[in-house]
């Protein structure tokens, strides 16, 4: 007796459903997208316990007529396509009428619908994938579908789900996702009878983005318009302060659907590198319009992955169009707002610090003592050095870049940078006094000879030796000395290494690595392009490859790792080399910058800023990190109870 028999129709809908519906937020996504593609203009999506007990999604959309009521529960029944040609341009979210046919197949269904052209509404009942029960019932236009005890009838998928709490935070990312993928419909987010999110529905993405974000993350928005390589792409991206954890923020819209692809994750990233810091990710909300047949969405069930005809066109249009939004440069003229933190966290720290620490005991004073607190210092002194202390002697002094009045600081750039030097003995010495504190009543008022900077600025020294203080405008500015000059020095690496040509050292006797034949025939069908580096490889056999000449880079000739690097780069259709001279030249910038904590001269100071206002550097550092931070004027103000909100 033959073993292999067909499955139950009972069997096949629930496995099936299980493909489609894998857990609430599954179902929900499948139902949200019915909505829109019957042209709702506002969802309302309810849960309980994290959508286990109870989903309820209703909207203002088409409705579904009495005659298709039964069809709609049908597996593979849809109107969205038609012909086999369809599938190579898909434009709705549904497609494969699946939708509803699996999430009743696992669950108790109501649905109320009704058409703009009838009088009354249906309610259906459907338990498992059987209708019970269809009445007539008043209703507005539109659909709502009620799902209750989802899974009840497949204990072993049940008994898979997380935690409610896990749960709706899966539909809480979700409908963050639709929100944003729509700005045109107005979302309504319910969770345990608290709304958790309202949309207006304006069409505006910056609105839909301040919904979910707050108005002070859109401070560290960047908004992308460009096109390119036949993409129309738009949205924000989120830097500085916006920077998350992990890629969960990092949202892409192809044709108006939620898609993940990593050639867009790696495109985003590389562009924000220097404007978010190490170990963090951007946020973004970018919208790719992309012709339908260019692109292919029936790759994953739950039509999460989308898959590109033109990869490399895709990740350059995309980087291209981020680093667009991101060119603002102008460290000067685009600060880090910084706020005083509010008054009951101020408060609770000094309690804590209080309950810690003895009380200080002050020394009486004679009649005959002062304490000189304030004393003014000659116009060539520094300020805001608590401890009095000598010059540190300076062997060599050189600026960071070539100046007119150059930054004299302690000489440490790398062999290549143009020699500049100063003798220690042309170097003004600093005065010092023996004071409790130094202070300069009235800071020396600067006029800046540079265009860009329409009002004079105030230098009041270096804060901790570290933060150079400058009154500007309405602000304070803190400026991070070792960051300026790791900017400077980065900038002026990456720009001569760029102009020069890749030189080879040619081996004495070559090096024989083994690949794959796959790797092998990589290899070969880039040699142009890696002979352009300096790194010429043969095939040397069946599994192997000869490599008689190696880039230099900085000086130093690679590796053989250096080459299963330059493979693996390949593989991801990446620059072979750009990652590693990006890597030593940011090592060599680091090292060779300005450190914080550092004593320089006031002149040091007043140069370091005029060249990092002439240059118009990124507001960050290589590794992220802001090169100034501002705090206005009212915000003192307001702690100072000067003024009141």
């Amino acid at each position: 007796m033959g073993k292999i028999r067909p499955l139950s129709e009972t069997l096949i809908g629930k496995i099936a459903a299980g493909e489609v519906v894998e857990r609430p937020a599954a179902a929900i996504k499948e139902l949200i997208e019915n909505s829109l593609d019957a042209g709702a203009t506002a969802v309302t999506v309810e849960i309980q316990e994290g959508g286990l007990a109870s989903i309820r999604v209703a909207d203002n959309g088409s409705g579904i007529d009495e005659s298709d009521i039964r069809m709609a529960f049908e597996r593979h029944a849809t109107s969205k396509i038609i012909r086999e040609q369809d599938l190579n341009a898909i434009s709705t979210l549904g497609f494969r009428g699946e939708a509803l046919a699996s999430i009743a197949a696992v669950s108790k269904v109501t649905m109320t619908t009704r058409t703009a052209d009838s009088e009354t509404g249906l309610r259906v009942k459907n338990e498992g994938g059987r209708i019970t029960d269809i009445q007539e019932t008043a209703c507005p236009v539109g659909t709502t579908i009620q799902v209750n005890d989802l899974f009840y009838n497949v204990p072993v998928r049940k008994g898979f789900m997380k935690k409610a709490g896990q749960e709706a935070s899966a539909v809480h990312e979700l409908i963050v996702q639709m929100l944003l993928s729509r700005p045109d419909v107005s979302f309504r987010y319910i969770s345990n009878g608290k709304t958790e999110y309202h949309s207006p529905g304006d069409g505006q993405t910056a609105t839909a983005l301040q919904t979910v974000y707050g108005s002070y993350a859109m401070k560290f928005m960047k908004e992308v318009d460009d096109h390119a390589n036949g993409l129309i792409i738009k949205g924000f991206v989120g830097i500085g302060e916006n920077g998350r954890g992990n890629r969960n923020q990092e949202m892409f819209f192809i044709n108006g659907r939620v898609m993940h692809n990593k050639i867009l994750n790696e495109a985003l990233e590389t562009a924000c590198r220097e404007r978010v810091m190490i170990g963090k990710f951007p946020v973004c909300a970018l919208y790719i319009t992309i012709p339908y047949e260019a692109v292919d969405v029936n790759i994953h069930p739950n039509k999460l992955e989308v898959r590109f005809r033109d990869e490399t066109g895709v990740y350059e249009a995309v980087l291209s169009a981020v680093l667009m939004a991101l060119k603002e440069n102008n460290a000067f003229e685009h600060p880090v707002d910084m706020t005083l933190g509010p008054k009951k966290e101020a408060e609770t720290v000094q309690n804590k610090v209080a309950s810690v620490l003895p009380p200080v005991r002050r020394p009486m004073l004679s009649p005959d003592e002062t304490v000189n607190v304030c004393k003014t210092l000659p116009e060539s002194a520094a300020v805001f050095q608590p401890t009095p202390r000598p010059m540190p002697e300076y062997r060599e002094i050189a600026p960071p870049l070539t100046r007119p009045d150059p930054v004299r600081v302690p000489s440490r750039e790398p062999a290549g940078f143009p020699e500049m030097r100063e003798s220690a003995a042309s170097s003004e010495k600093r005065e010092t006094a023996e004071v409790p504190v130094e202070m300069k009543e009235t800071a020396e008022q600067v006029n800046t000879i540079l265009s860009s900077i329409r009002k004079p600025m105030k230098i009041y020294g270096a804060l901790f030796n570290t933060y150079i203080l400058v009154e500007y405008e309405d602000q304070l500015l803190l400026v991070d000395q070792h960051a300026v000059h790791e900017r400077l020095l980065f900038d002026k690496l990456m720009k001569e290494h760029a102009e020069k040509a890749q030189a080879g050292q040619e081996l004495l006797v070559p090096i024989v690595l083994g690949v794959t034949n796959a790797e092998q025939r990589l290899l070969e069908d880039n040699r142009e392009a890696l002979e352009s580096i300096g790194l010429v490889v043969e095939a040397f056999g069946e599994k192997d490859v000869a490599v008689r000449t190696i880039p230099v880079i900085l000086g130093e000739a690679q590796t053989k790792e250096f080459i299963r690097d330059v493979i693996d780069e390949l593989q991801n259709g990446r620059d072979p080399t750009f990652e590693k001279k990006r890597t030593q030249l940011l090592q060599t910038a680091c090292k060779h910058a300005v450190k914080g904590g550092e004593s320089l001269t006031e002149e040091e100071l007043r140069s370091l800023l005029d060249t990092m206002i002439e240059q118009k550097v990124t507001p960050t550092c290589p590794h992220g990190r802001p090169l100034v931070v501002s705090i206005s004027h009212r915000e003192m103000d307001k702690k100072f109870k000067r003024i009141q909100n």
